[in-house]
């Protein structure tokens, strides 16, 4: 059985002194001609669906749908192409899996950075995975390397 445990990273929001929490997992996306390349996904069970920078994902090879979906994507009024990404989880065993995906923005013009509110992100939907794979949290204060604690995948 395969299993990976993700220490869960916690910032302090400088205008509040709040605490943020957040846990990033590494996924290999499978490309165009069947490479793998590795890009840094936040887990958000929050999010409605995956999503993905159209822009970062043509720049890697990744099948993006050539027209938007007439809506947009209500957080950022990015353009939004609904697809599938296929990818493995580095750090777990070469089990490929497919969700659907948003591809948000546009794949031929960069993301101005200045405006990082409209900067489209990398997110992993979890709920789209519990067919195959448990996800759960854990926090052990005794822990010295996840004071925050952790996410725990593990393959069904």
């Amino acid at each position: 059985m395969s299993r990976l445990v993700i220490p869960v990273r916690g910032q302090v929001l400088y205008a509040t002194g709040d605490v943020t929490l957040r846990a990033f997992v590494t996924l290999a996306l499978k490309d165009n001609v069947g490479n793998f390349v590795k890009r840094d996904f936040r887990i958000d069970s929050a999010t409605d669906v995956t999503t993905f920078p159209a822009y970062d994902a043509r720049q890697i090879g990744l099948p993006v749908p050539i027209n938007p979906s007439p809506v947009r994507h209500d957080p950022t009024g990015l353009e939004v192409r609904s697809g599938l990404l296929r990818f493995r989880i580095h750090g777990m065993d070469a089990t490929e899996y497919v969700v659907s995906c948003f591809f948000l923005g546009n794949p031929v013009v960069v993301p101005n950075p200045a405006m990082p509110a409209f900067l489209p992100r990398a997110l992993l939907q979890p709920l789209a995975l519990l067919d195959h794979l448990k996800f759960s949290m854990e926090k052990d204060p005794a822990s010295i390397g996840a004071s925050h604690g952790e996410v725990i995948i593990e393959k069904k």
